[in-house]
C-alpha cells in the first residue's frame, strides 16, 4: 500500500477529510442511538437539515448527483400560469402535484399520460397535509404551448406538453397556485415500497384476482418480479410490485378504512391515496439509518438511462422541506370532482364535474378550509362552457342540498 506523505497534504484538504469523517461518524452513532432507543428520531434529521455545516457537506457530496439524476433542470417555472388573485388567496399553503405515469426508461418525461394526478397541499402554519386525486378522465380545459385549446381528459395534458402544461391545466381549472411537481412511474413506486419492506392492506377476493391479473403486465413494464397472491383478507402483505398492481385496479370496489366504498376509477384513486398513506406511515416510523439507506438506494438506482422518479424541486428546496415532511400530520384525502356524471363524449368515456365552479368551491373548502369560496372568472367561464357543451348541470352534495332546503323552510 502506498504511504501518503502527510506533510504534502494541503491543510484545507486535511480539514475537509477530518470534517467528512466526523459527519459520517456522527450519522452512524446518532443513527444507532435513535434506532435502538427510539427517541425523537425525526428531530435529529430536522435539525441537521438546517445546520449550515451539514448543508455545505451535502452540497458538496450529494447535490451534483441529485441535479443530474433527479431534478428536472429543463423545467421552466416562468411558463406556469396562476389565475388572478389566487396567489394571494393561497399564500399560506404550499401546493405540489404528484404525477404517476405508466412508463419507464426513455419515455419517462413526456411520452406518457399521467394516469395518476394527486394534489398535495401543505399548510405552512399547522403542518397538516391533505391530498386530492383528480380522476384521470375528468374533462377539463387544456392549453398547449402553441396556444391550442382542447376540452378533453385531464391526463392528456402531461402527454401534450409535459409538466408545465399539466400544472397550468390544474391551476387554470381549479384555482390553484402549483409551481412544482414530482413524478414516479411503476418502477419507482415498487422500489420505494420494497425499500420500506412492503405494506399491509385489507384485500378482498376480487382485488386479489385483479392484482394477479395486473401483475402479468406490470412485470413486463418494470422488468421486476413478484409472485401471484394466494391469500386475501385483513393485513395482507404486499411487496412493491404487488402494491403497484394493487394501485392499478379500477374494476372492483375499494373499501376504505372509514367504511366508504368507492367504485371504478374512484376506487382506483382511493386505493392510490390509501397506499400513499401507508408509505408515509412506514417512512415516519422508520429509524434514521433506514431512512438514509432508503434514500441512498433509491437515488443511486435512479439514473439518466433508467429514471423512475423526478421532480422540479431543487436540492435546496428538498432540504428546506425535510422538517415539514417529517413533522407533518397527514389529514383527509378526497377525489375530485366531488359530484359528477360519466357520459360518453366523442366516443370516449369522460368524467364531467356536476358544475365545475361548484366543485372548485368544494375543493377549496376541503383543502384550505375556505367555506363559500367564489371561483375566479376563468373557472366560471370554463364551468359555463362545460355545462353548455355537455348539458350536465350543477349537482350538489347531499349536505348542501339539505342546507338549501332548510333555508327555504326558514
Amino acid at each position: 500500500m502506498k504511504k501518503i506523505n502527510d506533510n504534502k497534504v494541503p491543510i484545507w484538504k486535511k480539514i475537509l477529510l477530518a470534517f467528512e469523517s466526523i459527519v459520517i461518524l456522527m450519522y452512524v452513532v446518532v443513527s444507532v442511538f435513535f434506532v435502538w432507543f427510539k427517541v425523537d428520531r425525526n428531530g435529529f434529521i430536522t435539525s441537521m437539515s438546517s445546520n449550515p455545516a451539514v448543508r455545505y457537506y451535502l452540497d458538496k457530496t450529494a447535490k451534483k448527483d441529485y441535479e443530474e439524476n433527479v431534478q428536472d433542470t429543463e423545467y421552466d417555472e416562468d411558463k406556469v400560469i396562476v389565475n388572478e388573485g389566487v396567489k394571494e388567496e393561497l399564500e399560506t399553503y404550499r401546493n405540489i402535484v404528484l404525477f404517476g405515469i405508466d412508463s419507464r426508461g426513455d419515455e419517462f418525461d413526456y411520452a406518457a399520460h399521467s394516469d395518476t394526478i394527486i394534489i398535495v397541499s401543505i399548510n405552512n402554519k399547522t403542518g397538516e397535509v391533505r391530498m386530492s386525486s383528480l380522476y384521470r378522465d375528468t374533462m377539463l380545459k387544456i392549453v398547449d404551448e402553441d396556444g391550442d385549446v382542447s376540452y378533453t381528459k385531464c391526463n392528456s395534458a402531461f402527454f401534450k406538453d409535459g409538466p408545465e402544461c399539466a400544472i397550468n391545466m390544474l391551476n387554470t381549472n381549479l384555482d390553484l397556485n402549483i409551481t412544482d411537481y414530482a413524478i414516479v412511474n411503476f418502477n419507482g413506486l415498487a422500489n420505494i415500497i420494497d425499500a420500506l419492506g412492503g405494506i399491509e392492506v385489507n384485500l378482498t377476493y376480487d382485488e386479489m384476482f385483479y392484482v394477479n391479473g395486473y401483475l402479468t403486465e406490470t412485470r413486463k413494464i418494470t422488468g421486476m418480479d413478484a409472485p401471484d397472491l394466494t391469500t386475501y383478507g385483513e393485513n395482507i402483505h404486499l411487496s412493491g410490485l404487488q402494491a403497484t398492481a394493487y394501485c392499478r385496479i379500477r374494476y372492483v370496489a375499494f373499501h376504505d378504512d372509514d367504511g366508504t366504498v368507492y367504485n371504478n376509477d374512484m376506487g382506483r384513486t382511493a386505493r392510490q391515496r390509501s397506499v400513499i398513506k401507508k408509505i408515509v406511515e412506514k417512512s415516519k416510523a422508520a429509524g434514521v439509518s433506514q431512512v438514509l439507506s432508503i434514500a441512498r438506494s433509491i437515488l443511486g438506482s435512479n439514473t439518466e438511462e433508467d429514471r423512475f422518479i423526478g421532480t422540479s424541486l431543487s436540492f435546496d428546496e428538498i432540504m428546506d422541506l425535510i422538517p415539514v415532511m417529517l413533522e407533518f400530520t397527514l389529514g383527509e384525502s378526497r377525489g375530485f370532482p366531488f359530484t359528477l356524471e360519466t357520459p360518453t363524449i366523442n366516443k370516449a368515456s369522460m368524467v364531467v364535474a356536476g358544475g365545475l365552479s361548484y366543485n372548485v368551491s368544494k375543493l377549496h373548502e376541503f383543502l384550505f378550509d375556505e367555506e363559500n369560496y367564489v371561483p375566479s372568472d376563468e373557472v366560471m367561464e370554463i364551468s359555463d362552457y362545460l355545462e353548455n357543451y355537455t348539458g350536465i348541470p350543477t349537482i350538489k352534495l347531499p349536505e348542501d342540498e339539505e342546507d338549501e332546503l332548510s333555508g327555504y323552510e326558514e
